[in-house]
């Protein structure tokens, strides 16, 4: 005798390929690989460059919507200063809305600076052959001689380097200051320039032995773009004083200087990677207007104040004058520090830093 089997409900089938479904969606979007952080640069419509008081500003820059922090990788409290700890840095990856956001550290290649923790105080009196001049703009930072092997040890070879500690600390990557120390400087063979490429591919390929895909971005020395080598290692390039600053805070920069610095970042624009800019500027017109004019090149930028210390450059100008951050030519740049010059300043090199300096000194 045959027993008849009940036919399935209609209900029983949609429910189990609706459950076959969401199974499918939830491996699909585990399996798939989130951005990585070569994208989320590429990407990048927003940033924050920040040196100075990190002790008390994290709050703030954990809340901000930026797609980028640009931050030292030690902060300055009561007990000294400390470097950031891998907690605190995974805390500024998250914005607000739960998204990812990149946080990277800012390394010197091109000076040593008498504040970080491998200055020796005995170096003054007695400096080591890779130590050179003072830079009369930053009276704590010393050129070097990038090509010797004591700093390159310093800077990223070993478990005890700057570059070894950033990692540590879960940066996403590092911003190198000072490539364009090799103009400065006197290579012994005259090759400064090939000098510093290979400098920075070195460095890019020790972070990416420990840390695939870790970031390298360069700041200046914009000429090198032209070596097709250096654009492939480097993931992005950031420019100080593109339209304001050569000659003088707020001082519009000449057509051709403009012009020639442009067209070296739009080769790194045309390979898809991040073109930042730094301007330094005191007029909310200013910031307005230059903010319009580098979007149009596609370039992402940032108006942090020269001290890179988190403070207000407009709410400067406003506190000097009494008025709402002005619109003039004349942005403060002398002026808004009590009649000093700010450190970092055309203002403050003319007033210290000698004509003609030995070994190009800036």
């Amino acid at each position: 005798m045959k027993v008849r089997r009940k036919p399935r409900s209609m209900f029983r089938v949609t429910a189990f390929a609706l459950a076959v479904a969401v199974l499918a969606f939830t491996v699909q979007r585990l399996s798939s690989p989130a951005p990585d952080r070569r994208e989320l640069l590429a990407a990048a419509r927003s940033w924050t460059y920040q040196l100075q008081g990190l002790g008390g500003a994290l709050p703030g820059l954990t809340a901000s919507t930026s797609d980028l922090l640009v931050i030292d990788y030690a902060k300055t409290g009561s007990n000294g200063t400390s470097p950031l700890s891998a907690d605190e840095v995974a805390a500024l990856k998250r914005k607000p809305d739960g998204g990812r956001r990149l946080v990277v550290a800012y390394l010197s290649i091109g000076e040593a600076e008498e504040y970080r923790p491998y200055w020796q105080a005995s170096w003054k009196a007695d400096p080591p052959a890779w130590l050179a001049e003072k830079n009369c703009r930053w009276p704590d930072n010393h050129l070097v001689r990038f090509w010797h092997d004591e700093w390159e040890d310093l800077a990223y070879r070993g478990p005890e380097s700057y570059l070894a500690r950033i990692q540590a600390a879960g940066f996403d990557g590092v911003y190198l200051d000072r490539i364009d120390v090799y103009a400065e400087v006197s290579h012994p063979k005259g090759a400064g320039k090939a000098a510093m490429v290979s400098f920075v591919r070195n460095l890019a390929a020790t972070a990416r032995r420990s840390v695939p895909g870790f970031l390298v971005i360069a700041q200046n020395a914009e000429e090198l773009l032209e070596d097709t080598s250096y654009r492939g290692v480097i993931d992005g390039i950031a420019k100080e004083d593109l339209l304001f600053g050569l000659t003088g805070t707020g001082v519009r920069n000449g057509a051709d200087e403009i012009k020639w610095s442009t067209g070296q970042l739009t080769r790194l624009r045309r390979d898809g990677k991040a073109v930042l800019v730094v301007e330094y500027l005191k007029s909310q017109t200013a910031v307005d207007a230059a903010r319009l004019e580098l979007a149009g090149l596609g370039f992402v930028p940032a108006f942090p104040p020269r001290s890179l210390d988190g403070s207000d450059p407009l709410a400067l100008v406003e506190n000097a004058s009494g008025e709402g951050g002005g619109d003039g030519a004349d942005q403060g740049g002398e002026q808004d520090r009590g009649g000093e010059a700010e450190k970092g300043t055309p203002e403050y090199a003319r007033s210290n830093c000698a004509t003609s300096a030995k070994n190009g000194e800036p």
